[in-house]
């Protein structure tokens, strides 16, 4: 712990005197990311410090709380949800697609505090509105996260200015994938120098291209053509290609493109680097793609269940650390609950649908017993068994259909999106 505090408290000095409020206290506290009233979690936070620590809290006050916390680095968040990430992949029992961690990138825009501090950091942009009058400055941070869709796990997120490309976002994320990988990724992203710097990483994609990506291969589109794929070899224009040179890139690549009829008749066109049929055959691309659905369930989670723009916080940092707070606790929610649906959906395979644990109840359940999993010397397996029952008790139904919107759904009038949105946040919310 001593090493862990050296390396992310923000300043040599900080922490160095015996206080109540210190690294370990602060860092259980930030974990509990409530999104009841900041006093309330520190009166919780208080009473559990009491009997855990047997030392006497008279009040732990929101000004002592912000003062302790601008101590803490938001690194000590992303160590911990890489630790997690480390132990849920160590045995190398986890779910695979033949033989591929399947993992998605995508990413999306964060409201934050409008602050001096925060745009700082992240820069304001005027929300406009027909009334010149109500138009503001709003300020957004562009949030991408590389997500392995069949085991909910965050290999890697980052938060940064909503400058900051998407592509570029994503080829940072490269550093943490493998030859085992297969990265699903949307029709924003696909570029030849995405793909560049993933077959620089000897690692696999598969990506979704619009009719006008690569003029090679626009007759896929065409529901009269009866050739399901192509393999052919893209070259880099010159413009681009010097640039590839001096990063040490490939500038030609041999990329195969799938055909893929949906049910409603839209054709996709799908690109990838796996060459090899024996390895994914054409017929597995349908169901492949689809999978990628599990990080929109995943940034759905964030913002809604997890609250994740309810920060608890006015600076930069404080956003940063709720940020890699969230993206901590998802991941050790995946780890804690794994073995648990595993269960439920063999014990439950002849229902009509088959069951898993409730995210409610377990995001719940792990910020109630922040202080007997992280700071506590109790018998942590005793409380692993009592949350692993209240988990097995309170199963939810796992309906395809419910979840697995059309992506056209994003094109429908924006005035039933806006509704139904308002009708959720006002009636149907439910805050962890």
């Amino acid at each position: 712990m001593s090493k862990f505090k050296e390396t992310h408290k923000v300043k040599a000095t900080d922490f160095t005197r015996n206080r109540k409020l210190n690294f370990v206290t602060i860092l259980n506290i930030m974990l509990k990311k409530s999104s009841q009233s900041l006093q309330n979690t520190l009166n919780d936070s208080k009473e559990k410090l009491v009997n855990f620590s047997k030392q006497a809290y008279e009040s732990i006050t929101a000004s002592a709380y912000t003062r302790a916390r601008a101590k803490l680095n938001y690194t000590a968040f992303i160590e911990l949800s890489a630790l997690v990430c480390d132990q849920f992949y160590a045995d190398g029992d986890y779910h695979k697609f033949k033989g591929f961690r399947l993992l998605a990138v995508d990413g999306s825009k964060i409201i934050l505090p409008t602050n001096e501090n925060i745009k700082t950091i992240f820069s304001p942009t005027i929300a406009k509105n027909q009334v010149e009058t109500f138009s503001k400055e709003v300020v957004q941070a562009r949030a991408s996260v590389l997500y392995d869709v069949l085991n909910n796990i965050v290999v890697d997120a980052t938060l940064q200015d909503k400058a900051c490309g998407e592509r570029v976002l994503a080829i940072s994320h490269l550093q943490q994938t493998n030859q085992d990988d297969l990265i699903l990724f949307d029709r924003g992203y696909p570029s030849i120098e995405l793909f560049a710097n993933i077959l620089k990483s000897n690692t696999n994609f598969l990506v979704r291209i619009r009719r006008n990506s690569f003029k090679q291969v626009a007759c896929l589109f065409d529901s009269n053509n009866l050739t399901n794929e192509m393999t052919i070899e893209i070259k880099a224009p010159k413009k681009l290609k010097e640039t590839l040179l001096e990063d040490n890139l490939p500038t030609t690549m041999t990329i195969r493109f799938v055909k893929v009829v949906l049910n409603t008749g839209e054709i996709e066109v799908l690109a990838t680097n796996v060459l090899d049929n024996t390895l994914l055959h054409t017929d597995d691309f349908k169901e492949l793609y689809n999978k990628r659905w599990g990080i929109e369930t995943f940034f759905f989670i964030l913002k809604n269940r997890l609250s994740l723009e309810n920060f608890t916080g006015y600076t930069a940092l404080a956003v940063q650390q709720d940020f890699y707070i969230t993206m901590f606790l998802s991941n050790y929610e995946s780890l804690l609950t794994y073995d648990s649906n595993i269960l439920l959906e063999e014990t439950t395979k002849n229902y009509k649908n088959k069951q898993k644990i409730n995210k409610s109840i377990s995001f719940t359940a792990i910020k109630q017993k922040s202080f007997e999993l992280f700071y506590s010397d109790l018998d942590i397996d005793t409380t692993l068994k009592e949350m692993q029952k209240l988990f097995m008790t309170t199963p939810t139904a796992m309906r395809p259909n419910k979840l697995n919107r059309k992506r056209l759904d994003k094109e429908k009038d924006k005035s039933t999106i806006y509704t139904n949105s308002a009708n959720f946040l006002k009636r149907k919310k439910k805050i962890i």
